[in-house]
């Protein structure tokens, strides 16, 4: 069969369509490419930066709020002792006793009560000790209701430290024996005689070092990422880095500059590789100092991936585009030089142009095809985007709903004390607010979004508000005005319950006038209004206008108002933006906090 075209001519054609089709192929799949890649690791490398910023930042705030809880233990029973002299007197007379009376014995097992309900409400305190110098070497274990001889090593080793220590008043340790299991974190404070600067003895919080270093590590971001508690001499209390840090590097994470900011972030070298570091020192005076820090690789792991995922699939572009052109290139001109032979001799080629016609396939069929496709898979991405849009706000509602303050919870049990150890017997407030204390945590612990009638929310205010009228001494008074109309309709569960709990923080705590509480709800024509008045101290006008502010814009106000920013992100994202908090205040007269949500149809 004869040609049109030589075949050397045959070949450099061939080989020119060849390489503009290798270049189209390479361009068409490489410069998207090159376009996104740099925009991707750039945009990847600044959210590595903020994320690592913000989880530095949250990781340390976190550690240093739970710690501070640790210390409150210690600040409460000081507080205790200092408030109830009459308390340290009899159990000094416990500890000089040669024979313990039936007085003392009884007055140990009521004192035990205080500490063993901190022991049994904070998951990490192990262990509470407190000693007086005596000639029995007798120490006092309110977890076990006992006054006992020194006999355990850890026992042992607590008054030895005590005995140590000779300029400081409160300090912390790590105590080590000769049983690993007994090392423990104790946090010791020295007791003072009455009146005087004369040293009696110690109370001692020992916590639960497990639990705090599961709970450190639940925090932790990345898997190499360390912390370092120091105590105020510079001493490393605690660190989950199995290597042991040199001196050298110790000094650069607490003499960097950046420190002088905390939550900062700096770069350093520790081990001899580069680190991303922060600083955070305790407010208190004797508190601890936190460290935190994480190599850059660790950081950038995601990033360093992403680079080699673009650069791999650079490459692959590179090959794939060669094997395309080159199977085209076969293809079409094996089909084109058929037409061509076609032409030269359509006599000869009758059958031959047949068997091309049947085997040849319709290009506007394939556009069609990958036009269905394409559409098919922008709609299955829609649906899979905006279910996971819903998830993400429903895990957003359920993260606000779960953030309750842990500090109502204490305070309560501390009321729930104090009237124990005026109540010996009997039925009495105490068991009540012991009743209603479990009435109200069945509820806040069942399904957090159900959503249930207006009139069980108010049933659980009541019970809340009955308890702290209890804690403050029938400081205030509160009313319920609920229109009839709205009880039946639906409400989230734990709407109101961070409203008035606000009202009861900021408007009648160290108020020194009565105070009224008022929460309302009234059916109007398209919506429920709902609303927690108090007569109390009321909000400086500076402080509401920059409150309004960040309830607008969805920002939290400040850690003691996080009830009022996470209810108002509740509404919104319930309710839609026109539910959104309302707050009017006179300072020294009122604050009125409310809200409309629609009506059930």
């Amino acid at each position: 069969m004869n040609s049109l075209f030589s075949q050397k001519k045959k070949k450099s054609v061939k080989s020119v369509f060849f390489l503009q089709s290798l270049l189209k192929n390479c361009l068409m799949l490489i410069i998207p490419i090159m376009i996104i890649a740099p925009f991707t690791i750039w945009q990847s490398l600044r959210n590595n930066t903020k994320e690592v910023e913000d989880k530095t930042f949250q990781t340390l705030v976190q550690v240093d709020n739970t710690v501070d809880i640790l210390y409150s233990h210690l600040d409460n029973s000081m507080i205790f002792f200092s408030s109830n002299p009459q308390v340290t007197t009899q159990l000094k007379i416990a500890f000089y006793e040669k024979s313990l009376s039936l007085d003392s014995i009884k007055n140990i097992q009521n004192l035990s009560l205080y500490f063993q309900n901190l022991v049994y409400t904070d998951p990490y305190i192990k262990n509470i000790y407190i000693y007086f110098d005596n000639d029995y070497n007798r120490i006092f274990v309110p977890p076990q209701g006992a006054l006992q001889r020194v006999t355990t090593n850890k026992q042992k080793a607590l008054v030895n430290a005590y005995a140590d220590e000779h300029s400081k008043d409160f300090w912390i340790e790590r105590i080590e024996t000769d049983i690993p299991e007994e090392n423990a974190l104790v946090m010791f404070q020295k007791l003072y005689q009455r009146g005087s600067s004369t040293v009696t003895g110690f109370i001692a919080f020992e916590f639960d070092m497990q639990k705090l270093e599961d709970f450190f590590n639940t925090l932790m971001k990345y898997d190499e990422r360390m912390i370092y508690l120091l105590g105020s001499d510079r001493k490393i209390i605690y660190t989950n880095d199995s290597q042991e840090i040199s001196p050298k590097d110790l000094k650069k994470l607490t003499a960097n500059p950046a420190k002088e900011e905390n939550h900062q972030l700096f770069k350093t070298d520790i081990y001899g590789k580069p680190v991303m570091a922060a600083y955070l020192e305790s407010e208190r005076e004797n508190g601890f100092t936190y460290i935190t820090f994480a190599s850059l690789s660790e950081i950038y792991k995601d990033t360093s991936h992403l680079s080699v995922s673009y650069i791999t699939l650079t490459l692959l572009s590179v090959f794939i585009s060669f094997v395309i052109a080159f199977y085209k290139t076969r293809k079409e001109y094996s089909y084109l030089y058929h037409i061509l032979d076609i032409f030269s001799n359509p006599e000869e080629a009758k059958e031959s142009f047949q068997e091309l016609t049947k085997s040849a396939n319709n290009p506007f069929e394939h556009i069609m095809l990958n036009i269905i496709q394409i559409f098919i898979a922008n709609d299955y991405l829609k649906i899979r985007d905006s279910k996971r849009e819903y998830e993400l706000k429903e895990l957003k509602n359920q993260a606000l709903q779960y953030q309750i303050n842990p500090h109502f919870l204490h305070n309560t049990l501390n009321t729930v004390y104090w009237e124990a150890v005026k109540i010996t017997s009997s039925e009495n407030a105490c068991s009540n607010i012991v009743s209603k204390l479990s009435m109200m945590m069945r509820y806040v612990f069942s399904d957090p979004e159900e959503d249930v009638p207006i009139k069980e929310e108010i049933s659980y205010l009541d019970t809340y508000l009955e308890i702290m009228s209890h804690r403050y001494n029938d400081q205030f008074t509160y009313y319920f005005r609920i229109d009839p109309l709205v009880e039946e309709e639906k409400i989230k569960k734990m709407l109101l319950q961070p409203l008035v709990e606000n009202a009861m923080q900021h408007g009648i705590k160290d108020n020194t006038e009565f105070t009224f509480v008022y929460v309302g709800g009234k059916r109007l024509k398209k919506s429920i209004l709902v609303y927690i008045l108090d007569t109390g101290k009321g909000i400086e006008s500076e402080k509401l206008v920059e409150m309004k502010k960040h309830l607008k814009t969805n920002e939290t106000i400040e850690s003691n108002h996080v009830g009022i920013s996470n209810t108002n992100l509740r509404l919104k994202l319930s309710y839609g933006e026109q539910s959104a908090l309302h707050i009017k205040s006179l300072h020294g007269r009122y604050t009125l906090v409310y809200f409309y949500i629609p009506v059930t149809e």
